[in-house]
């Protein structure tokens, strides 16, 4: 299969090639023939390709056209690129005024820019005119190979898999034993509830090879034995899923025969064979990922047999797959630890006998290298049955042969890859072989690897980091990725891939691939050993050694287009890196450089700059060249050069540092509208007025979802913050919204409602999608803005309000007949630092009526408000986490308490030097109300930690009860 998989690939860098030809060559006068020459050259091998993709190429010929081709298409890239590197050359920096009236004396230095260029137009001709010459050549060569021209199918499934059974024997169960027992009790359970619905449905996924096949014949024979269903039918799907092929072959399970090729005839005999019976559906190795025919096929199911309890088990390695069956429950199956890997292996090599401790110690190594995989551990097992120590520790060294079963391991992987239906989607994943085994791969940074390796063109409704992102998902899906990390919001940060698909995708890779290396990652210090030969192919270079790069000369690797500079001891970048004209991507994150040189202005072509180190101080004026940079990473203390709006095409900016002088003014934000992502704009202090922060535009910048507004520390002067934040209103679909150092004594009217206008109709849309808040060190702010109204906000944190007296009514927004829930998503508050905040108020109905106060508040914290003394009644009915520190109250509503006995886990009380009670008198005569000691509080069964210091005015038996209460087992214990 490796000429398909090299076929596949190369069609993502033909296509490439076309739409440079179409946007670059054809628009010079001079080379608009051989521009069309080319075109059609590369189209007619996109139709070869076409069908050596859907051969079985065995012939090494073919494989070593593929070969020739892929050498041959890297030249054209290479070549197609510096012309568009010289046209943007001229567009970007166009010669000064002072170059163009250039002095006598100097006339033979402008004949010979005069020649130079005519030179350069000459020889990228020449070089375009080879290409053509090569091309026609490859061309002739397929037809002589037997390839025919053939436009593109629809991207279609080819897997030819192998057909599972409920029979065949697994002698060798283990480390699933509880999850089997799991799945039977779900499924028992499902078919004798009250509500017994038609079918239920579980799903089991996971990657090849992980054993969910050997897992699910577990569960069926357990049921089958028990007689829990009428019927029990296993159903190896085939790759090709079609409802006619599915119900011939549950047929065939129920009767032995199919008689019959309509379908019609097909489910009336199927509903015979089933009649009043229960039925157990295993459909085994599902890839169909169109809902509509998972659809078609359960609406004939549900309508030939009308018996409720039944239940159907599905398994997948497409995460989307599990999710279209619509199941009761998916089971996402985990690999085996590595001792129950060596279990395996112990089994298959020693039986029940005893294994020798040398045996022992490396199989043990063995059963690591099988990273969790059952199918890896059985083979292995099998390859070491009656094999020396010596053999031991080969497979312990370099794994398994092909002859050895390596092969069958890879090939069974190997239907995810050729799950994968575009050719690029299929590039972006042998790309990966190219990072080490083991590695955690930052999911942004493969992102804009593959963007910089032109492995994808976004169409007109996508651009190529969303369409990236789209590709992360599938290959995580289809378990060719693994997740490593993720960010406290659920996305991915980080992504692995188990050692075996490595092994996968450096088959891939090398398949694809000429003798010429194209993607390499250098550790320790072996970049002093590449030959010239190979840097010249070289696209993709990762340093991650350390030491000094000094003696390396960049310009061997002329076809770079990807550079990182990862843990290199580098102060100073070599100026042979200035002579990579097809850099897209640079990394020098992890380097001690501080200032870069000003020749980082001629990477037109770059679109990615890693930046953000802890050295780097200021980025040279000749950054505002970089017309195509997408990405620019850098830290808050970095100076920014002037001009830095004219790079329009920018998505990243995470720091804006608003300077003084013309050119670094916040007005350079106003052309930055494709930003997304998160922006701190710095310094505010800066800006005058209203006016002059309106032109930054951020009502224009739909696609920043974290906005952070901050001024800077001990400011001098005239303060306009309220003016100034007023022309800062943003966008509405604000997810996260920062302000710090605010010093207006009132917030402008967009924040104070938390409302912003909408220009075109004048009317105040409110900021909905908004889910966390911040406004730190608002120390002249009397108010706080209306919040209760706000319907996704989950974290509000106010801290250092020094000249905040009450916390009013108005805070919990516009309560009338239409709102009835205020805060209705708040999961997080906290108020920190208010040494003036005497009063925090009840909330005010008008009419009586109820209204539900913070109905999902988790976690609750109060510190450092010495002049509190009125707090709200109720707070939650699901607080998890409530600490008080450094409060004036005297008394703790008893429903703070009360109202959470079954969900508090933590309870911390401190420096609390008035409070001497928790009671219910809140707002009544004393007489009227009770009084509470913690022991004679109602049981807290989650409680795990409880904390009370400094709080001299609770009673001597309450402190003492405190001091001797003891957790166990979650619950109370007193003494």
């Amino acid at each position: 299969m490796e000429g398909e998989a090299a076929a596949a690939i190369l069609q993502t860098l033909v296509q490439n090639l076309i739409d440079l030809c179409k946007k670059e060559i054809s628009q010079i006068r001079d080379l608009k023939k051989d521009a069309a020459k080319l075109t059609k050259s590369l189209k007619t091998i996109q139709k070869f390709l076409n069908d050596a993709e859907t051969r079985d190429i065995t012939s090494e010929a073919v494989k070593e056209w593929l070969k020739n081709l892929e050498d041959v298409a890297f030249d054209a890239d290479n070549v197609l690129d510096e012309l568009n590197y010289h046209i943007l050359s001229k567009q970007i920096k166009p010669a000064e005024p002072e170059e163009e009236k250039i002095p006598s004396c100097f006339s033979r230095l402008s004949c010979f820019s005069c020649c130079k260029n005519l030179s350069r137009s000459r020889n990228v001709a020449l070089k375009i005119k080879e290409i053509n010459e090569n091309l026609e050549s490859i061309n002739k060569e397929a037809t002589d190979l037997g390839l025919v021209g053939r436009l593109a199918d629809e991207p279609t499934l080819v897997i030819a898999a192998l057909e599972t059974d409920s029979y065949t024997l697994d002698p060798i169960f283990i480390g699933r034993d509880d999850v089997a027992s799991k799945i039977v009790e779900m499924l028992t359970n499902s078919i004798t509830t009250d509500d017994e619905r038609a079918v239920s449905i579980i799903s089991i996924v996971g990657m090849g090879g992980l054993g969910k096949t050997t897992l699910t014949r577990k569960v069926f024979n357990h049921l089958k034995d028990e007689t829990r269903f009428g019927s029990h039918i296993w159903v190896h799907v085939s790759p090709n899923f079609d409802a006619l092929t599915l119900f011939k072959k549950i047929l065939k399970e129920l009767t032995d025969q199919v008689e019959g090729e309509n379908k019609q005839d097909i489910l009336s005999k199927l509903q015979q064979a089933l009649k009043d019976k229960t039925y157990l559906l295993v459909l085994d190795d599902v890839w169909n990922e169109d809902r509509s025919k998972w659809e078609e096929f359960m609406n004939s199911l549900l309508g030939v047999s009308s018996v409720k309890g039944n239940a159907i088990v599905v398994t997948t390695r497409s995460m989307k797959v599990a999710t279209i069956v619509n199941p009761i429950h998916t089971h996402e199956l985990e690999g085996l630890s590595e001792d129950e890997c060596w279990s395996i292996i112990e089994v298959k090599t020693f039986g029940e006998g005893n294994v020798p401790s040398e045996f022992a110690a490396i199989g043990k190594k063995i059963a690591r290298k099988c990273q969790g995989l059952p199918l890896a551990a059985n083979v292995v097992g099998g390859v070491l049955r009656n094999k020396s120590e010596e053999k031991w520790r080969s497979v312990e060294e370099k794994w398994l042969s092909a002859d050895e079963g390596g092969d069958n391991i890879t090939n069974i992987l190997r239907l995810s890859f050729d799950n994968l239906s575009l050719p690029s989607l299929k590039k972006c994943f042998a790309y990966c072989a190219m990072f080490p085994k083991g590695s955690q791969i930052m999911k942004q940074e493969l992102i804009e690897m593959w963007m910089a390796e032109g492995f994808l063109q976004a169409d007109e409704r996508d651009d190529m980091e969303s369409v990236d992102e789209k590709f992360i998902n599938v290959l995580l899906h289809n378990s060719l990725l693994q997740v490593s990390w993720r960010y406290a919001n659920r996305n991915v940060n980080k992504c692995g891939m188990h050692d075996l698909v490595h092994d996968l995708a450096c088959s891939v890779l090398s398949s694809s691939n000429s003798s010429r290396v194209r993607y390499k990652t250098l550790e320790e210090d072996e970049s002093s050993r590449i030959p010239k030969e190979m840097a010249k192919s070289l696209r993709t270079l990762l340093l991650t050694s350390e030491g000094d790069i000094s003696d390396i000369n960049f310009s061997d690797f002329e076809s770079l287009h990807v550079l990182s500079l990862l843990d290199s001891e580098v102060k100073e970048l070599p100026s042979s890196i200035q002579k990579l004209i097809h850099l897209r991507d640079f990394d020098i994150s992890k380097t001690e450089i501080e200032v870069f040189p000003d020749w980082i202005g001629e990477f037109f072509h770059l679109q990615t700059l890693r930046a953000n180190s802890e050295y780097l101080r200021k980025l040279p004026s000749t950054i505002k060249y970089l017309i195509n940079l997408r990405h620019l990473y850098i830290d808050s203390r970095v100076e920014l050069p002037m001009g830095i709006g004219s790079l329009t095409s920018l998505q990243t900016l995470k720091y804006f540092p608003v300077g003084d002088e013309n050119g670094c003014k916040i007005e350079e934000l106003g052309n930055l509208n494709n930003l997304k992502g998160e922006l701190l704009i710095l310094h505010l202090e800066r800006v005058h007025d209203k006016e002059e922060a309106g032109k930054a535009n951020l009502f224009k910048k739909s696609k920043i979802l974290n906005l952070c507004l901050m001024w800077g520390w001990n400011r001098e002067g005239e303060r306009n913050d309220e003016d100034v934040l007023e022309g800062l209103q943003p966008h509405s679909d604000l997810r996260d919204l920062k302000i710090k150092r605010f010093n207006g004594k009132r917030f402008p009217s967009w924040t104070l409602k938390m409302a912003v206008r909408d220009a075109p109709h004048g009317s105040w849309v409110v900021l909905n999608k908004l889910m966390s808040l911040e406004l730190w060190y608002c120390d002249e702010c009397e108010e706080i803005p209306m919040l209760g109204q706000l319907p996704n906000l989950k974290s509000l944190e106010l801290r250092e309000w020094r000249n905040l007296k009450c916390i009013n009514s108005s805070f919990y927004g516009m309560v009338n007949k239409d709102t009835r829930i205020v805060f209705p998503s708040l999961e997080r508050l906290e108020l920190w630092s208010m040494p003036n905040l005497a009063e925090w108020a009840e909330i005010e109905i008008s009419d009586g009526s109820e209204v539900k106060l913070f109905p999902r508040l988790q976690h609750l914290k109060i510190y450092d408000c010495q002049q509190l003394m009125s707090v709200p009644s109720h707070v939650s009915s699901c607080l998890q986490h409530l600490e008080i520190g450094g409060i004036g109250v005297e008394c703790l509503p008893a429903d703070w308490l009360l109202s959470n006995s079954e969900t508090l886990s933590t309870l911390a009380i401190s420096e609390c030097p008035n409070l001497r009670e928790i009671s219910d008198r809140w707002g009544e005569e004393e007489s009227e109300g009770r009084s509470f000691t913690i022991t004679s509080l109602p049981i807290f069964p989650r409680l795990t930690f409880v904390h009370i210091e400094g709080v001299p005015k609770l009673s001597l038996e309450t402190m003492d009860a405190m001091w001797r209460l003891q957790i166990h087992g979650n619950k109370f214990i007193y003494p």
